[in-house]
């Protein structure tokens, strides 16, 4: 008994010794140790496990057939083993392992290493560590596709990195004497000097590698073929650029430029330059156009503490058209747009807009004060003059958030600065300052709210343009009363299946009084929409709110409808006007149906009662997983506008590998097809390989997508 206890305190004693000294880095614990034999040799100075061989604790474990020890030199041989590092999720396994458990060295003739989370995998031979944790490879291949059987010499993935002699750093320099990129067996490339490869994460090296990225390629009948090749330098892990220039046949060279840098998760920032020197080989091109062509954008999110934050949103153009007619490679609109939602959760302004906004602003709050600072500027690309656009130079705003003044009526106030300025027009300050006093209360069943506001405007024109004078106040009450009730009804039906067939019904009716005097002056500086208000408004709204809910899908169905009456209008002879101005507004009617995941729809509407019928329809339907991948349907009829656009998406996966996406927008009434696109894809484990079409009314493009999964971004974030 006593001997058993010796064999077994000093197996224990042994594997701790090695696996805090192995690659993985294991931390101090107590290992757990089995094998089918375990004997010892020369006075215990050997000792030998046989027979699948576990040793391993909550972070690592080990399989192997074989483990000798030789406590004298400290020498460990592995036979057939396998290491599972749980917490980093790394796998290594090979057939010969040797350890010096004293400097945590390692040897092995074939090594294979898979890094799970980063989804790279790593086939060595003669490959070696150091105790200076430096790897040494007679020749690696490194590649983000399976490997079944890394065991035979001809097996090759996909695509494959191969590189001879390797030295890998814990600086994360990757190096060799000379690099084939291959697709199966066949060489693509080959760089016969030192290589550096992109986003290919090892254990000691930084997430990011600087290098070249995937090509890109496109094809337009007004842009000639387009090749892209992208190049990432990763200056730190903190900050990086990638430079993408794209050669066009009929335009010239685009250059994209993009830096990041992301400190940490309260500091980051995104800034991209798009430049292009149009050559304008084509007949067709407007000798009106700008021969240099830019788009700047970019985003930076900063948060000082936890209650301030500062933000900046940069947005300027050449011309509105460029983001139209350039919309293909690295820096296109539709990849920026994309990437900013993202990456700050911050839209852009549509690429059809008059208008690109650049804006910046920092915000505090404490308790119930409310602070922002904030500066726009628009760059307008319209039909108006320039000089003529009002540009937001600067606003303050000071919010003193609702609180308790006495039995339970709110208090709010608010104080907001604004200074605009342009070249022609009128310009200057307006000081803003609201007080609001709220009072919710109960009545039965009947919840109440009143609400009563007053607002002071001062106007101080450095440059009065048309108005008189420079010095303008005015000042206007408004008053809102609010009355709705709860309904509640829970309807059961029979249990079939073992499910019980209920749903909860909720009425909300509601009615709502306002009120608001003529302000003391109407021709005011439009600084805000609110200087557009000249009229007294006198006016009540009454709708009805309508909840389904069941058991599992809360508020699955919502149907919301509501009308106002304004007294003021009412006062006006019915013959002297148009339907849209009578007493009685439209019917406003929506919709919403949200079963998640798989269904959302949205509808609104409207119906005049004086001749116009239905003015306006709204239908957004969206759908997953229910006939195909994705559906995304957009319908809008607009009587009053003009307008009546149709938009559909649709996205569709085949036999598990093949990815189609469908979209196209069409004026119906001009029965025009804005924009549609086509993109085939094949969807790898290891790579993508993508084509597709888009057609505009003024251009047709092709574009070419191949990513390899951690060289391009394929299955990656930032």
């Amino acid at each position: 008994m006593c001997f058993l206890k010796k064999i077994r305190f000093l197996l224990l004693f042994l594997f701790f010794i090695i696996f805090n000294n192995s690659i993985f880095a294991a931390p101090k614990s107590r290992f757990e140790i089995t094998a089918k034999k375990i004997e010892t040799f020369n006075n215990f100075g050997v000792i030998i496990a046989e027979g699948d061989v576990v040793i391993g604790d909550k972070t690592i474990l080990i399989w192997a057939q074989e483990v000798k020890y030789e406590i004298k030199t400290g020498y460990v041989i592995l036979k057939n083993f396998k290491i599972f590092d749980k917490e980093r999720q790394i796998i290594a396994e090979g057939d010969k392992g040797f350890l010096d458990v004293r400097n945590g060295e390692l040897w092995s003739d074939h090594i294979f290493i898979f890094l799970k989370k980063q989804g790279i995998r790593i086939k060595a031979k003669d490959f070696h560590k150091n105790s200076l944790n430096e790897y040494f490879a007679k020749k690696a291949l490194i590649t983000t596709c399976s490997l079944e059987d890394c065991e035979k010499e001809k097996d090759f993935p996909p695509w494959s990195v191969e590189l001879d002699n390797i030295v890998l750093t814990s600086q994360g320099i990757s190096s060799g004497d000379s690099t084939k990129i291959r697709i199966k067996k066949i060489p693509v490339v080959y760089i016969p000097k030192t290589a550096y490869f992109p986003k290919v994460s090892l254990p000691i090296a930084p997430p990011r590698k600087t290098g070249f990225l995937t090509p890109g390629f496109a094809q337009g009948n007004r842009l000639g073929f387009g090749i892209q090749l992208p190049f990432f330098w990763a200056i730190t892990d903190q900050l990086d650029f990638t430079i993408s220039p794209m050669y066009l046949t009929q335009r010239g060279l685009l250059w994209d430029l993009e830096n990041e840098f992301k400190i940490s998760e309260g500091l980051q920032s995104i800034f991209k330059i798009r430049y292009l020197n149009d050559t304008k080989k084509q007949e067709y091109v407007s000798s009106k156009e700008k021969r240099h062509k830019w788009w700047v954008i970019g985003k930076i999110d900063s948060v000082f503490k936890s209650n301030l934050d500062a933000h900046l949103d940069i947005d300027v153009v050449s011309e509105k058209d460029f983001l139209q007619e350039f919309d293909v490679g690295e820096g296109s609109y539709t990849n920026n747009r994309l990437l900013f939602l993202q990456r700050f959760n911050r839209d852009i302004e549509d690429k059809s807009q008059e208008y690109r906004t650049s804006k910046f602003w920092i915000q505090y709050f404490k308790n119930s004060i409310y602070t922002k600072v904030e500066s726009r500027y628009l760059d307008y690309h319209g039909n108006l003059d320039e000089d003529q656009i009002l540009q937001p130079v600067l606003s303050l705003q000071a919010d003193l958030l609702p609180f308790d003044i006495y039995k339970n009526i709110l208090a709010h106030l608010a104080l907001n600065y604004f200074y605009n300025t342009r070249k022609e027009g009128y310009y200057g300050h307006k000081l803003n300052s609201k007080i609001e006093l709220s009072y919710p209360f109960n009545f039965s069943q009947i919840f109440n709210e009143i609400v009563f506001r007053y607002n002071l405007d001062f106007y101080n024109l450095s440059k009065k343009g048309d108005f008189g004078k420079k010095s303008l106040s005015r000042n206007f009450y408004e008053f809102n009363l609010t009355s709705y009730v709860f309904l509640l009804k829970n309807y059961k039906f029979l249990t079939i299946f073992n499910q019980n067939l209920e749903f909860l019904h909720i009425l909300k009716p509601y009615i709502s009084y306002f009120y608001r005097n003529r302000p003391s002056e109407t021709d005011v500086p439009q600084f805000t929409y609110e200087d557009l208000i000249s009229d007294k408004t006198n006016a009540i709204e009454f709708g009805l709110w309508q909840f389904f809910s069941f058991p599992h899908h809360k508020n699955l169905f919502i149907i919301r409808a509501y009308q106002q009456y304004d007294f003021t209008k009412a006062e006006r002879s019915a013959t002297a006007t148009g339907p849209e101005d009578r007493a009685l507004s439209d019917l406003y009617l929506q919709v919403l149906i949200n079963y998640a995941p798989y269904l959302n729809v949205r509808y609104d509407g409207t119906y005049n009662f004086y001749g116009l019928g239905f003015k306006k329809h709204s239908l957004t339907l969206g759908l997953r997983n229910i006939l195909i991948d994705s559906i995304n349907l957009g319908y809008q009829d607009d009587s009053a506008w003009h307008t009546r656009q149709l938009t559909l998406n649709l996205r569709s996966t085949f036999f598990n590998r093949f990815q189609s996406n469908f979209f196209i927008s069409r004026n119906l009434i001009k029965k025009e097809t804005t924009e549609m696109r086509l993109e085939g894809v094949y969807l790898h484990e290891c790579y993508l390989i993508g084509l597709g079409m888009d057609v505009t009314p003024r251009d047709t493009k092709f574009f070419f997508r191949f990513e390899l999964k951690g060289l391009g971004g394929y299955g990656f974030g930032y």
